[in-house]
């Protein structure tokens, strides 16, 4: 719950735009580039198919590591399968051409630190950074702001490069909100991290997907994070394994995820 959580005591109402409906996602036969199936693994011949609701919160985990955050570069468009179709609300995303790949990033929200905050600019505009140009005004600032309060990223100042890692995730999390994005896509803090850190990063991602409903895929490297989400699906080499939901409130998972780390 909110009331309790990093985000407590904060206003659900956003400026420059409110809680959004998460998006659906349907993949179909997807292999992705460097799936492994060119081994000789059959298994993963027939590709990943998923189906994921509004607002779902998701966890990828795989094997070799890689394959969760390939298949997140398909859901984004930054990376083409080698077959199959990706569909995000109805929109075919492998099959946009140039134009319409910018217009479909525009609209969903990236946290990865593979596309690192930009040195050359203040910590607000790196928020507003993520908008297309001409989509800045007085009421976007207005949200740009109140995101980094939100993320407890705000009164930061100086050199972005030179701000502690966890700040920086703060502030990439904001980034990816001040669109509204109906779907977000995020990696695991852990990998760059210390665990603390990442805890309290993986705090903010998971409260305001539960403030804002947007739809949430993350690629996890260890399942303390995989199971922050409502639902886990583990790949063996671009081939799906596993696949449930389950609650973080369940003793006997939290237990294991303690042991396991």
């Amino acid at each position: 719950m909110l009331e309790s959580g990093p985000l407590a005591g904060k206003d659900s109402q956003a400026p420059g735009g409110g809680s959004v409906p998460g998006a659906t996602i349907g993949l179909g036969g997807v292999l992705c580039p460097g799936s492994g199936a060119d081994e000789g693994r059959a298994h993963a011949a027939d590709g990943v198919s998923l189906s994921v609701p509004p607002g779902q919160s998701v966890a990828l985990l795989s094997q070799p590591r890689g394959g969760a955050t390939d298949l997140l570069d398909v859901i984004a468009g930054l990376a083409r399968p080698r077959s199959g179709q990706i569909w995000v609300d109805g929109v075919a995303v492998d099959r946009l051409g140039p134009a319409e790949l910018d217009r479909y990033h525009a609209r969903r929200g990236l946290v990865s630190p593979r596309f690192p905050l930009l040195s050359s600019l203040s910590v607000t505009d790196n928020v507003l950074a993520a908008l297309l140009a001409g989509r800045v005004d007085v009421a976007t600032r207005a949200r740009a702001s109140w995101l980094l309060e939100l993320t407890g990223a705000a009164g930061l100042t100086g050199p972005v490069r030179r701000l502690p890692g966890e700040e920086q995730w703060r502030i990439m999390i904001a980034r990816a909100l001040v669109a509204a994005p109906r779907l977000v896509l995020a990696e695991d803090p852990t990998v760059s991290l210390d665990s603390r850190a990442a805890d309290r990063v993986l705090d903010v991602l998971m409260a305001t997907h539960a403030m804002f409903g947007f739809t949430l895929v993350l690629a996890a490297d260890l399942l303390s994070t995989a199971i922050r989400c409502q639902r886990q699906v583990s790949l063996v080499n671009g081939a799906i394994v596993e696949d449930e939901i389950t609650s973080g409130d369940d003793p006997w998972t939290r237990s294991r995820v303690d042991r396991i780390g």
